[in-house]
């Protein structure tokens, strides 16, 4: 049984530091969507870069999120 893996749906998140609340840092978060699925990892960190320095809050993290269906062929 072989199994086939589809992207369908990928999307940029930007979470950004809103502060600290104690020793812990408190995070909000911007999810972009409809991102191609074929898009470099390379490519989309630059682009989130980008968009991060329109930001009014530092950038703590970049994530890739992606949904992948799988298919039995």
């Amino acid at each position: 049984m072989a199994i086939t893996a589809v992207k369908e749906n990928v999307r940029l998140k930007l979470e950004l530091q809103a502060g600290m609340k104690g020793d812990k840092p408190v995070i909000k978060s911007k999810t972009l969507s409809k991102v191609k699925a074929e898009v470099e990892n390379e490519d989309l960190y630059e682009v989130a870069t980008s968009l991060g320095d329109l930001q009014s809050l530092p950038v703590h993290r970049i994530k890739r999120l992606e949904e992948i269906r799988l298919i039995e062929e």
